[in-house]
């Protein structure tokens, strides 16, 4: 696809972000499958917002009902899902962009609307296409190859043995035509703004996969300053937490429920992000059989009309629908990932316990509370849009007290990040991250395991990679923690796993190093696992910056400060500074240098 849309040149020297406000991976997959749907990620313009992009286009598609399949479309703060054929993103949503009213449908030299007009296009705009150049402006060629192209393949077309044939790119400019028309730019104003910003697609999530706590000494820490984390709370934002698990028994005799009166446990919510898009489908569809009805008819109904009318996302609302109650009918996750990552930072598991462990199980911070935010489904996955969900409702339930109900924010998993896409640190999650660490919360990503592949060739030699963090650890603010090995960091160095720095615009990243080798936690089923990765160190940190907040309650609402001083008290292992960043993490000095 990227020859067709750049013939002659090295894709790999260009950026794309510019060209056109849909990115070239939306392009590319929709070449791949052009008669399928797409989920995307849609950025409101910065003078506009998410519910009134979801408004705007949610009027389009109605308007245009026969025109490609029906759309599935959900927006939260800051962004619009739409699952969307190819017709449905070319004739709805890309009018929506400034861009395309300006640079393209009107552009000075040789407007698009025009040749819609007239009928007919230009004797010599084949000849342009298949030779870029000339007095098109390049953007319009771009935009009619790329469009065309898939148009043409989406018909049946196949594409051509030389691009330089101009037989074929008269049939893309037909089949581009046949798409593009003056419909299109019904019901938009001539001036103003236009709500839509940039076309992504839904990013994968992936999960980034008690000796470990003496390596950066939280156990002397505890010891030495009696610390007691029991008032604060951490979100661990993954696969879900098992909050029936020994490990996570709420000990506390003046305070021995739990949740709702619940079974006693220091996981004190659970909300599963997984079921939002469902919850927002039957809603939208005003499903009369939906489970969620059995909550309140009249609260689902409340939604229903929100959604219709595309206002602010409500999350007083939406909050008893994502709520997994901790009563008889609470479920466990079956995916280990959350458990395990949520045991290495507050597990309190011990050999008086029933059942009992064969030894003390403890995490860095034993009597941490805990907030459980599910959005990795049983098997480890889940999409760029249910994370920002969940990191916005955090936001949401930080702004509705005087104090603070989370205080940090665990992130141990990895979404892909192209740099000729994005610049780094600026995709959706990573801005997401940075409201949130604008708000007061301290925010922990884990690095990534990009560090190395194995290759498919057994006489190829294996490749290390530089440049190698993945999102939201590309982030600026939050703390990005790589992976050491458990016991012994300064004899072994940095796992050969763990992705490395600079990001891909030349900031130092990771922040910090934490063990990440063979660390043994809890997982659902009153069990044990070993696991490696940057998720595994993640929660180290997470700990430490705990333990920081429990010692000197003033630097509560500083997670600029409290990063600072973890990355300044780092020791240094002797690494390159893109590998290791500050140092493994020691918190018994980051404790004492305050």
């Amino acid at each position: 696809m990227l020859e067709i849309v750049y013939p002659g040149n090295d894709t790999t020297l260009r950026r794309f972000t510019q060209d056109t406000p849909v990115l070239p991976d939306v392009w590319t997959a929709f070449a791949e499958d052009p008669a399928g749907k797409q989920q995307l990620l849609l950025t409101p313009h910065f003078d506009s917002s998410a519910h009134e992009l979801y408004s705007a286009l949610r009027a389009r598609l109605e308007r245009a009902q026969g025109q490609g399949e029906p759309a599935a479309l959900f927006y939260n703060e800051s962004n619009v899902l739409a699952e969307l054929d190819f017709e449905n993103l070319v004739r709805n949503v890309l009018p929506l962009s400034q861009w395309w009213r300006a640079r393209i449908w009107r552009n000075r030299k040789a407007p698009l609307e025009e040749m819609v007009r007239s009928g007919s296009a230009p004797d010599d705009l084949a000849d342009a296409l298949a030779n870029p150049g000339g007095r098109y402006p390049g953007e319009l060629v771009l935009t009619i190859r790329i469009i065309g192209a898939i148009e043409h393949l989406r018909h049946g077309g196949e594409p051509p043995e030389q691009l330089t044939d101009r037989g074929y790119w008269v049939e893309v400019i037909r089949h581009f035509f046949s798409l593009v028309d003056l419909s299109m730019m019904e019901g938009l104003p001539e001036k103003g703004v236009l709500p839509l910003w940039s076309v992504n697609r839904n990013r994968p999530a992936t999960r980034a996969v008690w000796r470990s706590a003496l390596t950066i000494k939280a156990d002397a820490a505890i010891r030495l300053f009696d610390l007691k984390c029991s008032e604060l709370r951490w979100a661990v934002i993954d696969s879900g937490i098992d909050a029936r698990h020994p490990a996570f028994r709420r000990r506390d005799p003046d305070n021995p429920q739990g949740e709702d009166g619940g079974f006693p446990s220091r996981v004190v919510k659970t909300y599963d992000f997984t079921r939002l898009l469902d919850i927002l489908k039957k809603a939208g569809a005003k499903d009369v059989a939906s489970p969620y009805h059995a909550i309140d008819p009249e609260r689902f109904e409340d939604l229903n009309w929100r959604l219709s009318k595309g206002q602010a996302v409500d999350w007083n609302l939406l909050e008893p629908f994502l709520r997994v109650p901790h009563n008889d009918t609470y479920r466990a996750p079956r995916n280990e990932h959350g458990t395990h990552v949520a045991g290495i930072l507050a597990a309190d598991w011990r050999t008086t316990d029933t059942p009992a462990p064969e030894r003390d199980i403890r995490g860095v911070c034993p009597d941490l509370e805990l907030y459980d935010l599910r959005v990795l489904d049983d098997e480890g996955a889940g999409d760029e849009f249910t994370i920002l969900a969940a990191l916005q409702f955090v936001r949401h339930l930080n702004s509705h007290k005087d104090q603070f109900v989370i205080h940090g924010v665990n992130l141990s998993m990895s979404l892909v990040h192209d740099v000729r896409n994005f610049a780094c640190g600026r995709t959706p999650i990573c801005e997401e991250c940075e409201r949130l660490v604008g708000s007061g919360v301290v925010v922990v990503a884990a690095a990534g395991n990009s560090g190395y592949s194995k290759p498919q060739a057994k006489e190829l030699l294996a490749d290390y990679h530089s440049i190698s963090i993945t999102d939201p650890g590309n982030a600026e603010s939050v703390i990005t923690v790589g992976s050491t090995h458990r016991q012994m960091p300064h004899t072994y160095g940095v796992s050969y796993f763990s992705s490395r720095g600079p990001t891909g615009d030349g900031r130092p990243k990771p922040d910090l190093v934490a063990p990440g080798e063979k660390i043994e936690s809890v997982i659902p089923g009153d069990d044990l696992m070993t696991m490696d990765g940057t998720s595994m160190a993640a929660p180290h940190a997470s700990g430490a910056a705990a333990l920081l907040l429990a010692r000197h309650r003033e630097l509560i609402g500083q997670p600029a400060r409290v990063k600072q001083i973890l990355c300044k008290t780092a020791t240094d292992l002797g690494r390159d500074r893109n590998f290791q960043g500050a140092g493994v993490l020691d918190v018994l000095r980051a404790l004492q240098s305050v």
